[in-house]
């Protein structure tokens, strides 16, 4: 169990992504090691070179004023002084007897070298071996003259710099791996416990919701996502299933009733003009409930949308109020229209003429006579605000979020025609064009507003 965890653990792009890690911080270490190694280094021995050119140069000068006897003195002088044996003098003749100096013979390893600076092994009488760096130089005919510092101390610090970046690089190495590891096993948890509850809800278990553990991540930020999506995959799953149940309510009435007309039709019974047209009013009925929804799903899913320009909601105000006016007389209602003047919006001039349109219907259906209904188009900055406030019933604050879904009705009853669907087309007109749909108490009566993004001079021109 535990390997077949490890196998799709390196199968993963986290795995992957941790590698990558790895190979960036061990690279990074390497170099930072290397930048301090040449560094450290080179700065040891262009000191160390400096000495030994300093060193030349002075017994060259005394070369040019003393000749060969007195370079032999002052380097048999500077021997005796250097008490910590650490600088090399030796001046010999063309076959490499010495004249002078504490190298008791000619390096034979330097016999072949034409380099100025070199690199050789000293050894004493001991047979101990003692690594320098010095320069080499020829002073008269036939005669050369070596000058050189100890350097095993700079040989330690580079065997020290090499271990030390060696054993960097191996911790780091090793810390990256178990580091990154703890950190794909973590994600890899993160991940696995989020691929569970989605598959447990393609089993069918819808109330399960991705695990937070509250550090405010990006595993929380998905998790969050996905919550969220759930829960609107939730609230639609409902909606359908209330659609369907009001739909069946809705429609089995006039259905049964038309069934039970045809079928008395269908004895026998002579029909009358009052039948059939009780019948087409049933099939009315049922076809504009089915429009609706039709209507309703269009504008849901931006259909529209492609069609969108600036328009002027001031024409479409009065174009619906005169259309509701008559129908207004006749209830005795008073109808109210306070415009502001031109207020644009970018949208479509259908969609928003019927969201007034139902708003008015219901209005009028709904407000007792005597009463007054009053439309209200005015701007404000960057939004547009359109509403129609009336003397009716209202409709109480708890149920305000409800009256928006489809086929929902406070009026138990009946007593008017329709479906529940005209607020439900309001609000679904309102999303698509980016606004809200507000629902107020008028005291009394309720004020529908419709707050809309206003167009811009620059927008309403493009």
């Amino acid at each position: 169990m535990r390997l077949r965890r490890l196998r799709r653990l390196f199968r993963t792009s986290v795995f992957r992504l941790t590698l990558a890690y790895v190979a960036l911080f061990v690279i990074s270490v390497g170099a930072l090691s290397a930048i301090v190694y040449w560094s450290t280094l080179g700065y040891l021995e262009r000191q160390n070179n400096a000495v030994i050119e300093a060193e030349i140069n002075g017994l060259s000068e005394q070369y040019e004023r003393s000749g060969l006897t007195g370079l032999a003195d002052i380097i048999n002088e500077r021997v005796e002084r250097d008490a910590e044996r650490r600088s090399v003098y030796l001046l010999a003749d063309a076959i490499g007897r010495p004249l002078a100096g504490n190298v008791p013979y000619w390096p034979t390893t330097l016999d072949t070298v034409t380099e100025e600076w070199v690199d050789f092994i000293r050894r004493d009488e001991r047979g101990n071996e003692t690594p320098v760096r010095g320069a080499l130089l020829r002073v008269g005919p036939g005669f050369r003259l070596l000058v050189g510092r100890d350097i095993r101390e700079l040989a330690a610090i580079r065997r020290v710099l090499r271990s030390t970046a060696m054993y960097g690089v191996t911790l780091a190495l090793g810390l990256a791996l178990i580091g990154g590891l703890l950190m794909a096993l973590s994600a890899q948890r993160r991940l696995a416990e989020l691929n569970r509850t989605t598959r447990q809800i393609i089993a069918g278990d819808l109330t399960r919701r991705a695990p937070l553990t509250g550090s405010n991540d990006e595993h929380d930020e998905l998790a969050s996502n996905v919550n969220a999506m759930l829960d609107q995959i939730e609230n639609l799953l409902s909606g359908m299933r209330h659609v369907a149940d009001s739909v069946a309510h809705d429609l089995r009435g006039p259905l049964t009733r038309l069934r039970n007309r045809l079928e008395m039709l269908a004895a026998g019974a002579e029909p009358s003009h009052e039948d059939l047209a009780e019948c087409v009013r049933q099939l009315d009925q049922v076809l504009e409930t089915f429009n609706a929804l039709l209507r309703i799903a269009r504008v849901e899913s931006g259909a529209y949308r492609s069609a969108f320009k600036p328009v002027d909601l001031a024409p479409i105000v009065r174009d619906v109020r005169e259309l509701y006016q008559a129908a207004a007389d006749e209830r005795q209602l008073r109808l109210v229209g306070e415009l502001s003047g031109a207020v644009e919006v970018f949208g479509d001039r259908e969609l928003l003429a019927q969201a007034l349109t139902n708003l008015l219907d219901n209005a009028v259906k709904y407000t007792p006579a005597g009463g007054t209904i009053t439309i209200r188009l005015e701007r404000d900055g960057d939004t547009a605000r359109l509403s129609v406030a009336d003397s009716g019933p209202g409709v109480p604050e708890s149920d305000r979020d409800r009256v928006l879904q489809r086929f929902t009705r406070l009026d138990q009853a009946r007593s008017q025609p329709g479906a529940g669907l005209g607020l439900a087309l309001v609000n679904a007109v309102t999303m698509q064009h980016h606004g809200r749909l507000l629902l107020g108490d008028n005291q009394p009566g309720l004020v529908v507003t419709l707050e809309l993004p206003a167009s811009s001079p620059l927008r309403a021109a493009a």
